[in-house]
């Protein structure tokens, strides 16, 4: 979840909008590069709960200093697990990677000893369930990226889940873990919890081997993974409070930079109160301040 390279100004700046604190989950929190989700923290108005089960990389958080919280447990569905270490941390699943479909492409592998996702240890967990963690807000914000197991999670914290505002969950559209959900499972799932896809951003894939790029974790056609944004109530407004409504705004605002359905809440907000916060981002919208929208980004790396 790299962060943006261009800083947004954020959008309770913009619209003179009074303060509102965003609970942000993050499953899978091992960091690499900066969050996309910093500059909401670095405006003071979010805290962040994280999820790290590789022993190695939660050390690496657990000394952080800010409004972090982080646990060293493994989300599941309760049960025992095993938790695949790879030579990159990044690839770690609790399912097995899968040579047979990993190998087919260049720049990745699953049985080389350089490959990313080689496993080099295997670390027996227990598993607990989402909404069986005690004493976590309740998400504004959940972040997925937990390499193939996160329906897993996300069915069983449906409690957890239904609170959010904004859901983004690191997908496959080929199966490169042994008994993989691939995006459709998950688009299935969070729809029938009243989310809605939103956008792909981050959109990775390779060449099928022997053909390479000169850049050899370049796709050339084969899509392999994406992190994939999904919504909440994008068509029912009226299911949103007014608190939610800006709190979505907000995310999607200095996030995700999704200027239109930003737009569309504000119009919904201002309609109830009588405001004209839309005014104010339209004027934003106009200026030459705007970093361009995200949409469909590329990600080489992983």
């Amino acid at each position: 979840m790299p962060a943006l390279a261009e800083p947004t100004p954020s959008l309770q700046w913009i619209i003179n909008s009074p303060a509102r604190h965003i609970e942000i989950m993050d499953i899978g929190a091992m960091v690499e590069g900066e969050e996309r989700y910093r500059s909401l923290v670095n405006q003071g108005i979010a805290s962040v709960t994280g999820f790290e089960p590789n022993p190695a990389e939660y050390e690496k958080l657990s000394n952080r200093v800010g409004p972090y919280s982080y646990h060293a447990v493994c989300l599941g569905d309760g049960n025992a697990a095993t938790l695949h270490v790879t030579r990159y941390p990044g690839c770690t699943s609790l399912l097995e990677p899968d040579p047979s479909v990993i190998d087919a492409f260049s720049g990745i592998s699953a049985s080389s000893p350089g490959g990313n996702f080689t496993v080099v240890e295997k670390v027996p967990m227990e598993t607990t369930r989402l909404d069986d963690v005690e004493g976590c807000a309740a998400p504004d914000l959940i972040k997925l990226d937990i390499q193939g197991a996160e329906l897993l999670v996300l069915e069983n914290g449906p409690k957890t889940v239904s609170g959010a505002l904004v859901i983004e969950v690191e997908v496959e559209f080929v199966p490169l873990y042994k008994g993989q959900p691939l995006f459709g499972d998950i688009q299935t799932f969070l729809r029938s919890k009243g989310f809605e896809l939103h956008k792909f951003i981050d959109i990775s894939g390779r060449c099928f081997r022997p053909l390479t790029r000169e850049n050899p974790q370049a796709a050339m056609s084969q899509l392999l993974w994406a992190d994939a944004v999904f919504v909440r109530s994008a068509f029912a407004l009226d299911l949103l409070s007014d608190d939610e409504l800006l709190k979505s705004a907000i995310i999607l605002h200095d996030v995700y930079r999704s200027y239109d359905l930003v737009h569309r809440l504000l119009q919904e907000s201002d309609k109830r109160t009588g405001n004209k916060t839309t005014e104010d981002y339209a004027a934003f919208l106009g200026s030459d301040s705007v970093p361009p929208p995200i949409y469909m980004t590329q990600r080489d790396h992983g």
